[in-house]
Parts: C-alpha cells; structure tokens; sequence
C-alpha cells in the first residue's frame, strides 16, 4: 500500500520556540538599552544642572562688578559735580577780584584828587592855638586826613596788635616773631602806629572821651590807675598813662576782628565814633573754623563775620597800615567804613611827622 506524505505544518514547534526565543532577546536588548538610556539621561541632566549653576554663579559676579562700576560712576560723577562747582566758585571770585580792585584804583584816584586839593590848601589850614596836653610833631598836620572825623562824644579806638603790625612785608613780619618783647615794641610799622595814636588822640576834642582796645588772638581793653572807664583827651595825666600802656603792647599771633567788634557791640556805653587801625583782613575767628593754612578765601570770610559781629551803626574810620600782597583788604575796610559811614585812609610813611 502506498504510503501517504505526511502534509508539513508551517507552524511546528521548533518554529515557535525559535520565534519566542527571538523576541525574548530582543526583550532582553530593549530593556538593557533602557537602562543604559537611563544613566545616560541621569549624567546629562547632572552636567547640565552644572553648567547652569557654573552660569548662574557667572551671572552674579558680573551684576556684583556692574553694581561696583554704576558705583564708581556715581562717584565719578559725584567728583565731577564737585569740580564744576568749584570752578564756577572760583570764576564768581576772580570776576569780584576784579570788580574790588577796579574799584580800588578809582577810590586811589579820588584820594589823589583830595590829597591834591589838601596841599594846595594847607596854608589855610586851622591852627591850634592852645598847647596840646601831650607833645606831637607838627600839629598844622592834624587835617591831613582828609574826611576822617573823629570828632564824636565817645570814641572807641580799636587797634590791631598782630604779629603782622610789625612789618610792611609778611615775611620779615614773620622773622620779627622770634625776636625779644623790646625789639617787637620798636619794630618800624609799630613805632608808626604807637605815632599815629599820639596824634589821634591829640586831635581829639576836648569835650570827647576815648576808649583804647588793642586786639590779636585776644583783646584787652587798657585800663588806667585813675579808675575812669572813658578817658579825656584834655587830661594830660590821663592821657600820658594811656601812651604809657600802649608804649607796653606787645605785637603777637594773628588778628581777631570778630572778637574786637563783638566787644564794642556789648560796650554799656554805644560809642558814636570807632577807629580803627588795622593792617589787612584778620587772621582769626570764633564763628569760622579753617584748615591749618589760611588763604585769602578764608580771610575774606573772616572779615565778614566780623562784620556781622558789628551791631553799632556808628561811623567808623579806618586806618590802614598795608601789608604786601594783600591788594583786597583796602576795598573790603572802605567798603566797611563807607557802610558805617566813615572813612578809610592809607596814611603814608612818614605819617604823622611830615
């Protein structure tokens, strides 16, 4: 009997299990890739997270440098500010420099037009027929000063006794410092101050009293042993104590100004007439505090304080012994004297003996 083919089966048993074999190793390779993707990620992620810290830390320290550079800048500016003032200050100083100093040569000009007229005029002159109660040289002189009245009731001569009233010149008046009590006392621009006095108060009326008030770093205000708070000028023993004490003056330190009018404005007694005799811009002041160098700004500012300090509204009369170099002191005291309504007057050097 013929035997019969067995029909083949497409889907054996070996078939199957070839099959499930090869899924299962692609099972196998999918999830070890998986896993490898994972770390992967992971490694990525932490170096990304890295990278973005490292940034971020970057960020901070260039905002902490541009805070610094806006806060330079500001201080820049700030500086910058400061300079553009200081130069608009000082441009506003030197234009009233200027203005002060071209006043100066007309007020110059004018005095030289009354000094002219004085002389043709001295022959009509008054004289004084009475003998004065203290000696002076040439008494036809006594109206030299043209406009300069001192003829009031009570007068309060005020007189600066610096180091600066030594010397015409600022560095011989500093030599002048270190010498003994008696060479200051007969230094040249003193002995022409202690002269001046002589005649200013043999000038005075006989109906007048005075006051003498020397002045630097402090004040003092003479006192004689007759025990009167105002002196006559008719009373000889009076008078030469007066000379006497100013004779003793020492010249010394700076001038304070501030403090001399502060004590003619408390005087009990208002004075109708001040003089006073000075050689520049002060030195020193209570209500202005300075650096250890003072400069003409700082001068000026003491002079105005000074001023303030005056509250008498009484003429006062300025004589002006000049120190070199100090061309602004004249226009600031005649502005000061013709406010108060006197007068200022650069007396020469030969004042009062010619």
């Amino acid at each position: 009997m013929k035997r019969r083919k067995r029909e083949t089966q497409i889907f054996s048993l070996s078939f199957l299990d070839c099959i499930c074999c090869g899924f299962g190793a692609v099972l196998l390779l999918f999830v070890l890739t998986v896993g490898k993707k994972s770390d992967t990620l992971i490694d990525i992620k932490a170096k990304i997270e890295q990278v973005i810290g490292q940034m971020e830390n970057d960020i901070s320290l260039k905002d902490q440098e541009l805070k610094d550079l806006q806060r330079s800048l500001s201080s820049i500016r700030e500086r910058s500010r400061s300079a553009e003032e200081e130069v608009i200050e000082k441009v506003k100083m030197q234009t009233e420099l200027e203005d002060e100093f071209a006043l100066l040569l007309a007020q110059l000009s004018s005095m030289e037009e009354d000094l002219g007229k004085l002389i043709d005029d001295k022959e009509n002159m008054p004289k004084q027929e009475e003998e004065p109660p203290i000696p002076i040289l040439n008494p036809i002189r006594r109206q030299y000063l043209t406009g300069f009245d001192i003829q009031g009731d009570n007068v309060v001569f005020l007189i600066e006794a610096s180091g600066g009233m030594m010397d015409d010149s600022p560095e011989t008046a500093s030599e002048r410092l270190n010498d003994t009590d008696d060479e200051k006392r007969e230094s040249p621009k003193w002995m022409r101050v202690k002269k001046g006095m002589r005649w200013l108060i043999a000038n005075l009326k006989s109906t007048s009293r005075y006051k003498v008030i020397t002045f630097n770093d402090e004040i003092d205000q003479l006192q004689t042993s007759y025990g009167v708070d105002w002196m006559d000028p008719s009373d000889s023993g009076v008078t030469k104590e007066v000379l006497g004490l100013i004779e003793e003056v020492v010249p010394r330190k700076g001038a304070n100004l501030e403090k001399a009018f502060s004590m003619v404005s408390d005087l009990p007694i208002e004075p109708d007439r001040i003089v006073l005799i000075v050689d520049g811009l002060p030195t020193l002041a209570d209500s202005y505090t300075t650096s250890s160098v003072v400069d003409d700004h700082d001068r000026i500012n003491m002079f105005r304080v000074a001023k303030k300090a005056l509250t008498v509204q009484a003429p006062v009369n300025v004589l002006l012994y000049p120190m070199k170099n100090d061309p602004g002191a004249a226009v600031h005291f005649w502005r000061l004297a013709d406010d108060q309504g006197g007068a200022m007057v650069c007396p020469s050097k030969t004042w009062p003996n010619t």
